[in-house]
């Protein structure tokens, strides 16, 4: 059939209307899927704009203040351990004492936004998806390592805190080592990765590590040197050796704690004394050999010209904190430890009115003992004498009683002091001087609190001097002494109950489910420790607890160090005093929630990025909620990770760095 002329006509129009109508279509698709706003594809199928990532509002951008420390905590849910086909439930008793997460904290704007080495935000980043029990994709953050971190400061060393370079370089005075002490950035809080030392390799396994360890990990020779006749720590090859000498320890550590029991057998070292604070540690082979004993040590010095002493303690797998006694109080509560013990520590205890020595007045448990070994024990020298009389006048005006003070064995001397029981020595004296601390002093809590200028009393009267110590170890780990200030629900009844769920939940999860690998864990951190049920849960095994409870949590410290463990106070919007790759454990229960109301999540997993060694874990137990907030962080950071029970969250580091692949070794 003939086609008519018109259609003919009409042909050439509608092929291009047809040809213009199809271009438009996937020009406008195209625009949807680049620029997926969700202003743009608020009418698109409800599977396609799911993956469009959304703004946060300017209500859920704003932060909420911070939570007053000994608040209410939130509630947990109750129930029985996580079956196999369950999830884990959190008991009343260990959510109190953890803080729980409560409901999801306001979202922090910061936490889907890269960074610069300098800090400056870079904002072209968006948040990736986070849908049910799918698992997440990470967030696109511009990660970069720390670089230009002022004169002195090593990149591979940094610690945010106190590499503060400005901070330092304005203050008004260092005669009190205020230089050593804490200086936190405040904006922009770091973000940077800290790089890896070129070399560096998994760290030497425990018990081999407290004699030797990689000197590429640690490779600071200047320690080696300068203490090279007093046998700390020498090289060999590879490695960095320590035979266990020390400037006072002449015949060698082991000999050494052997005859401080000689002298003073009453000391029980593993029996009566469990926690040991030593002040001035060097590379803590003392608190190292005393793990023989059953004894836990807190051995502590200050980031000084003996070069990276506290880091070489904890690349052995010695328990070790960066710290100084200078103007502020050390981060532990009254009545902690049960000997003190300074080997040349080169701290003048009765400078300053001699409120060095009334701290460790304070933190010393009634009863406990002062170990001192110095030149002025022993020396006769005019001005070791003069500091020696010096000494005698202030231990006796705050009570402490000479328990002995021995002959001069192999060139060196001790004496031993031991701190009174009860008050009644203080309303003798015939000087009220120093004075008694009294409620007006102000608070009794050591955070970023200056050094007391009075004496620290002891709240037990004459009648309870038989009840003041704990029992003997190990059964004192069991066992509650110490009540939560301000919190009467801290009871016998939940303090048993949260050690009964931590060593079930341990069983039943950690060594079970979790993807860890026991056998090369050390050094391990719970990042919110409550009653220290975690630590107690692990106790046989080969390994040593840093128990943090953070500042805005129920302050539970107490009760920890009358368990005989160890820890401290720390906010964990600031960065801790440990260097980097130091801990092989890091542990986090219930605390995102609470903590990322005051401080980016972004912040938080840089400076647990910062203290984790590669290919070490960190194991977060919280709300689902709350583990699809960190779980695509750390992805970011190329962690290997792994939901189990939708309650816990294992996160394995890589070595990767920016610029540089992820793999599983150095």
């Amino acid at each position: 059939m003939a086609v008519p002329s018109s259609d003919r006509a009409r042909r050439p129009f509608l092929l291009s209307l047809s040809l213009f109508l199809f271009i438009s279509a996937v020009l406008v698709l195209l625009f949807l899927f680049l620029n997926p706003s969700p202003g743009s594809v608020a009418f698109l199928p409800s599977r396609v704009s799911a993956s469009a990532p959304s703004t946060p509002s300017p209500q859920q951008q704003n932060l909420t203040p911070v939570p007053t420390r000994g608040s209410p905590p939130h509630s947990q849910p109750t129930g029985p351990l996580p079956t196999a086909n369950a999830e884990a439930s959190q008991p009343p008793a260990a959510a109190e004492a953890r803080g729980g997460s409560g409901s999801p904290g306001a979202d922090d704007s910061s936490g889907a936004r890269g960074v610069e080495a300098d800090g400056k935000a870079d904002t072209s980043v968006a948040a990736a998806g986070t849908g049910g029990d799918e698992e997440e994709l990470p967030v696109s953050v511009r990660w970069q390592t720390c670089s230009r971190m002022g004169r002195g400061v090593s990149s591979t060393d940094y610690i945010p805190c106190l590499d503060n370079v400005q901070a330092i370089k304005a203050l008004r005075s260092r005669r009190h080592m205020e230089h050593r002490e804490r200086h936190c950035p405040v904006a922009p809080r770091p973000r940077c990765l800290v790089p890896l030392p070129s070399g560096y390799r998994t760290p030497v396994p425990w018990p081999r590590s407290r004699d030797m360890i990689w000197y590429n990990n640690v490779p600071h020779p200047k320690l080696v040197e300068y203490k090279k006749d007093q046998n700390w720590v020498t090289r060999s090859g590879d490695y960095l050796v320590f035979p266990g000498g020390g400037t006072q320890f002449k015949d060698g550590v082991g000999k050494y704690i052997q005859f401080i029991e000689q002298i003073m057998p009453a000391i029980q070292w593993g029996i009566r004394t469990r926690t040991v604070l030593d002040v001035g540690c060097g590379v803590a082979s003392f608190g190292g050999y005393l793990l023989d004993r059953n004894v836990i040590t807190m051995s502590f010095a200050p980031k000084d010209e003996h070069e990276a002493q506290i880091q070489f303690a904890l690349e052995r797998g010695i328990p070790a904190f960066l710290a100084v006694i200078g103007t502020q109080k050390l981060l532990f509560p009254d009545n902690s430890f049960d000997a003190v013990h300074c080997a040349r520590c080169r701290v003048h205890w009765y400078a300053n009115g001699g409120k060095p020595l009334l701290e460790l007045n304070r933190v010393l448990r009634p009863g406990g003992y002062f170990i001192w070994s110095a030149t002025p024990v022993y020396r006769q020298e005019k001005r070791e004498q003069d500091d020696w009389h010096a000494m005698v006048t202030l231990t006796k005006s705050i009570c402490w009683r000479t328990v002995v003070k021995s002959e001069v064995v192999n060139g060196i001397g001790v004496v031993i002091y031991q701190k009174p029981t009860s008050n009644s020595c203080y309303a003798e004296r015939k000087a009220n001087e120093p004075p008694l601390c009294s409620k007006t002093d102000g608070s009794r809590f050591p955070w970023y609190a200056p050094l007391d200028s009075c004496i620290f009393t002891t709240a037990l009267s004459s009648s309870d001097e038989r009840n003041s110590w704990p029992v003997p170890w190990p059964e004192r780990l069991n066992v509650r002494y110490a009540s939560v200030p301000g919190d009467s629900a801290y009871n016998k009844e939940a303090f048993e109950a949260d050690t009964k769920y931590w060593k079930q939940i341990v069983s039943e999860v950690y060594f079970s489910d979790l993807p860890l690998n026991w056998s090369s864990i050390r050094n391990i951190m719970d990042m919110n420790a409550g009653f220290g049920g975690f630590a107690a849960a692990l106790i046989d095994q080969p390994l040593w607890v840093m128990n943090v409870v953070p500042i805005d949590q129920p302050d539970t410290l107490p009760v920890i160090f009358n368990r005989g463990l160890i820890g401290a106070y720390h906010d964990w919007c600031e960065s801790f005093n440990t260097y980097p790759r130091t801990y092989d454990l890091l542990h986090m229960s219930n605390l995102v929630g609470s903590l990322t109301t005051r401080c980016g999540i972004i912040e938080v997993a840089a400076e647990i990025d910062r203290i984790l060694r590669p290919g070490r874990w960190f194991v977060l137990k919280d709300k689902i909620e709350m583990i699809k907030k960190m779980r695509p962080v750390l992805k970011s950071l190329h962690y290997e990770t792994v939901v189990v029970k939708k309650q816990f969250l294992a996160a394995r580091k890589s070595f990767w760095r920016p610029g540089k692949p992820a793999s599983r070794s150095g």
